[in-house]
């Protein structure tokens, strides 16, 4: 026995694979490194090269291979090179930084001007003469909002410069009356609309014409003796009904009894019949 399991542990030994991806497990077991498969025999290691996931397999190592050796000769190339993509990522950084110190500076500066209503081209100035009646404006909440927002405005903006001495004082006055002169919308933001009620037509566009003669006609208006006697018409016209239904019904039994009757009848002379059949028998 102990010769026979040497002559196939010998034989085993010879049979051995010798090949980059072939590799043994511990039992003797033969092995692919590329698929992890193991293989049951050395004859079936040709059939298993020549297999459809082994070759898939050893294309994604090659591609994984080439891609490692890409990576590591890209990882020096980028060492050198991150000093100057640092300084080139700082200036735009730097150029969006300063764009938005300017910007701050432009707003802080420009005062803020008055929402203006879409509301006062249609009117001239004065149009209404009882502003009482006028509605809250949406903005009337908003205007303390609004002026605190415009204070620190006003008083960062410059005073207008001083007219020269030689200037006319017909153009003072005028530059005084075109800074003074008061926004139109402001006289049409408590304006509203009063008018008279009007009665709305019956006459329906698109219709024709309704005259007297086609108007329906009210029902005349009844006396108390014509509303009683119409009254008891009424209930003896119910009465009436009620006598025809009820004769009705009973015309409709007294029709159901007859054919019952009938049927009575023709029953019994036929047991007659039959009694007198059975009678001629027995004689």
């Amino acid at each position: 026995m102990a010769d026979v399991r040497a002559l196939l542990k010998a034989k085993r030994e010879e049979a051995r694979i010798t090949h980059p991806y072939a590799a043994y497990n511990p039992s003797g077991q033969l092995k692919c490194t590329v698929c992890g498969s193991v293989v049951k025999h050395a004859s079936a290691w040709e059939g298993h090269l020549g297999s459809k996931a082994h070759r898939t397999n050893i294309i994604r190592l090659r591609e994984q291979e080439k891609r490692q050796e890409q990576e590591q000769e890209q990882t020096p190339q980028e060492s050198e090179d991150s000093p100057e993509l640092t300084r080139k990522r700082k200036t735009p950084e730097d150029q969006a930084q300063s764009n938005i110190n300017t910007g701050k500076k432009r707003r802080v500066e420009t005062p803020s001007r008055p929402p203006q209503s879409s509301s006062s081209s249609s009117f001239p100035q004065d149009f209404f003469s009882d502003p009482s009646r006028a509605p809250v404006p949406l903005s009337y909440f908003d205007e303390e909002e609004e002026e605190e927002e415009e204070k620190p405005s006003a008083e960062k903006q410059e005073p207008l410069p001083a007219a020269a001495p030689g200037v006319d004082e017909e153009y003072e006055r005028f530059q005084l009356e075109l800074l003074s002169n008061p926004d139109p919308s402001e006289a049409y933001d408590r304006a509203t609309v009063a008018a008279e009620p009007v009665l709305a037509s019956a006459q329906i566009p698109g219709f024709p014409l309704i005259t007297v003669d086609d108007a329906p006609e009210e029902p005349p208006q009844l006396t108390e003796e014509e509303v009683r006697q119409k009254r008891e018409q009424e209930e003896r016209e119910l009465i009436m009904d009620k006598l025809l239904a009820e004769e009705r019904a009973q015309e409709d039994a007294d029709t159901r009894v007859q054919l019952l009757k009938i049927k009575l009848e023709a029953l019994r002379k036929k047991r007659e019949a039959a009694k007198a059949n059975k009678l001629k028998d027995t004689r």
